[in-house]
């Protein structure tokens, strides 16, 4: 049955189209009021990076009443409108503060924060980059502004701080990463896990970056996400977002740029790879060889896990090791003195082109650690206002354990040796050699007696002579006294290891002595062990070649360099024998006349000599300027004959039982 509605008046039915149409224009004016942004905005994801079921995702607008607050859309009267605006034009602003600025930010798990660049920064003008470096090196190229076609938006960020590890047993793993979101077009805010026209970068090891290019007009934004957290770990993040139209403010590079030389039981010796390709006699060569140390390094004790998910973030590396107390190289240290790393260039080692030294002290014996090569800013200044000034990290961290034994010591910056850079036997016990000074000047002193004789012997050379009266056209005299230095200097200072070292390439040393820290021997068991030096030595009447043991054997049982065992007493230790070119140069180069000569494959050459491996990442044979992870060398002269010992200068040779 239809109802039956009162028919109106004519005023009646004019006076209820003005009341519609006045609700109307209420209503219109109600919605075009309401606020349309809210800076620091947060979005709730889940573990995946989905926002949460139920929840707007309209949520940096607020219209009709409704607005997005926590886990429920309530509506709101007047006065809970006034108390929203008065929140909002209290919360944090995310809007970028300007080029080449580290704007700080929190985000809790699950949450989004939306930030603005506001397009009036596109036009503001190029910062200088500085006085800078004498020239490029890797992970440092400097990003060219674009001359036409709009400005190139260089986006950044670094975690600082995340959440800590509340799991059970040791942490073996970060927590997991954030992730970056860049508009593609300019005044999208539709950003986060569900956005529209953006491109999602996930951060790796604390850091990301991206770019707009041509960007010329509108504000841009961006956001940052953040991932739920498992039961393993507990907190927020803490980062540094950076926008710039000159170059990234923070960087991080992958080239493996650092390399570890050699340790001992409580320090370290590290350097970067060759800062040039320049000769010597360049302006560049000289301005990196006279430089201020430009890096720093940062390293810690690997019982401290908390930095796994930091390790490409300049800020978040920094924060870790002043948190714990680890290690961290400034332009203070360049004076050495009281501080735990000592650092500077040297032009020792492959190439002989500047590089630069760390030098590590106070380490825990026995123990491993994580190095990273960083630099500070833009090794100019650093921090805002500063092209670059957020810092790179290298990311091709560098792993090391310090010995154990105690027997061992680093020892480099030798008058005569000066390319000799690793540990050498020792005994910290030994008056005579129990500072780092000591033990320098008796090697100096060793090798500077012995090399004098060679002097002698190929002075009786004709080497200033007519090129068809030399020797050799291919080698001189110069050629064969850097030959034999080389030689001399590896042979005579060992590249010493712990006795306790498993590793097969290592030779024993010193077997029959105590031990420099306890008095103790060696068990009968293990010196009275058969022991065969030549594989393939003839099998003649009377010869003990395949009936030795490790107490009889001359290679076991005493050290290379004889004057180690009398003076030095290091006790038993392990060598990294020196590498068998090193004695196929120094026949190569020689006078003929000198009867330079190798021992033979299987005929002794085994317990003097080893050859290069170049796949390994050890060093598994010793040579002046040799380093972890890389095993090949630049200027020596492979050989395929052999040759160590001279007629003219046999009473040397006979020192290291050739």
């Amino acid at each position: 049955m239809l109802c039956q509605c009162p028919k109106l008046t004519p005023l009646q039915s004019r006076l209820a189209a003005s009341i519609s149409a006045l609700a109307l224009l209420a209503l219109i004016y109600w919605t075009l009021s309401g606020p349309q942004f809210a800076y620091a905005a947060e979005l709730a994801v889940d573990g995946a990076g989905q926002i949460r079921s139920g929840e707007d995702h309209n949520w940096h607008r607020i219209s009709g009443g409704v607005v997005f607050d926590g886990d429920e859309v309530q509506a709101v009267d007047d006065e809970e409108q006034m108390v929203l605006a008065e929140k909002r034009a209290t919360s944090q602003n995310t809007t970028i503060q300007g080029n080449n600025i580290g704007t700080p930010a929190d985000v809790a798990a699950g949450s989004l924060t939306l930030w603005q660049y506001p397009s009036k920064q596109l036009t503001s003008p190029h910062a200088a980059n500085g006085t800078g470096l004498p020239g490029q090196v890797p992970g440092l190229t400097v990003s060219q502004p674009e001359s036409d076609g709009g400005t190139t938006v260089y986006i950044s960020a670094n975690v600082c701080e995340q959440p800590r590890w509340v799991g059970v047993g040791a942490q073996t793993f970060g927590p997991p990463q954030l992730t970056l979101y860049v508009s593609t077009t300019p005044n999208n805010q539709d950003l986060g896990p569900s956005g529209t026209q953006q491109i999602a970068y996930n951060f790796t090891g604390g850091f990301v970056n991206a770019s707009i290019p041509g960007a010329a007009t509108g504000d841009w934004y961006m956001a940052v996400s953040a991932p739920t957290l498992s039961s393993n770990f507990s907190g927020s993040w803490n980062y540094q977002m950076a926008v710039s139209i000159d170059d990234y403010f923070h960087r991080a590079d992958s080239t493996n740029f650092l390399h570890l030389i050699d340790t001992d039981d409580h320090s370290a010796l590290l350097f970067t790879d060759n800062l040039t390709t320049a000769d010597a006699d360049t302006s560049t060569y000289k301005s990196w060889a006279n430089i201020s140390a430009p890096f720093i390094l940062l390293a810690t004790n690997d019982n401290y896990t908390g930095y796994m998910g930091l390790e490409n973030s300049f800020c978040g590396l920094q924060t870790f090791v002043r948190n714990h107390s680890q290690i961290q190289a400034s332009q203070k240290d360049l004076a050495g003195e009281g501080t735990q790393v000592e650092m500077g260039i040297v032009t020792r080692g492959l190439g002989n082109k500047p590089k630069q030294q760390f030098y590590v002290k106070g380490l825990n014996t026995s123990t491993p650690y994580t190095a990273f090569l960083a630099m500070d800013g833009n090794s100019t200044a650093s921090g805002d206002g500063v092209v670059r000034g957020g810092g790179t990290v290298w990311n091709s961290k560098v792993d090391f354990t310090t010995k154990a034994d105690g027997n061992c010591q680093l020892m480099y910056n030798l008058t005569f040796c000066s390319e000799v850079a690793y540990a050498v036997p020792a005994n910290p016990q030994n008056p005579d050699v129990s500072t780092f000074d000591k033990l320098q000047h008796f090697y100096d002193n060793y090798t500077m007696t012995w090399y004098k004789p060679f002097t002698y012997t190929l002075g009786q050379i004709a080497c200033s002579t007519t090129p068809g009266a030399q020797y050799s056209m291919a080698k001189t005299c110069d050629d064969c006294a850097k030959a034999y230095k080389q030689w001399l200097c590896a042979v005579s200072i060992p590249r010493c290891e712990d006795f306790s070292n498993p590793a097969g390439y290592l030779q024993r040393r010193n077997m029959g002595q105590p031990f420099w820290n306890n008095n103790s021997m060696l068990e009968d068991e293990i010196i009275n062990e058969n022991y065969q030096p030549m594989s393939r030595a003839p099998s003649i009447q009377g010869s003990n070649a395949y009936d030795q043991t490790y107490i009889s054997s001359f290679a076991t049982n005493q050290s290379r360099n004889s004057e180690i065992d009398t003076f030095i007493r290091p006790g038993p230790y392990k060598e990294v024998l020196p590498c068998d070119d090193l004695c196929y140069s120094l026949m190569q180069s020689c006078p003929a006349a000198l009867e330079f000569a190798c021992p033979y494959p299987g005929k002794g050459l085994e317990t003097s000599y080893r050859r290069r491996n170049a796949s390994s990442g050890n060093v598994e044979c010793s040579y002046l300027g040799a380093y972890f992870y890389r095993n090949d060398a630049l200027g020596l002269v492979p050989g395929a004959l052999n040759g160590i010992v001279a007629a003219g200068i046999l009473s040397i040779l006979l020192v290291f039982g050739l």
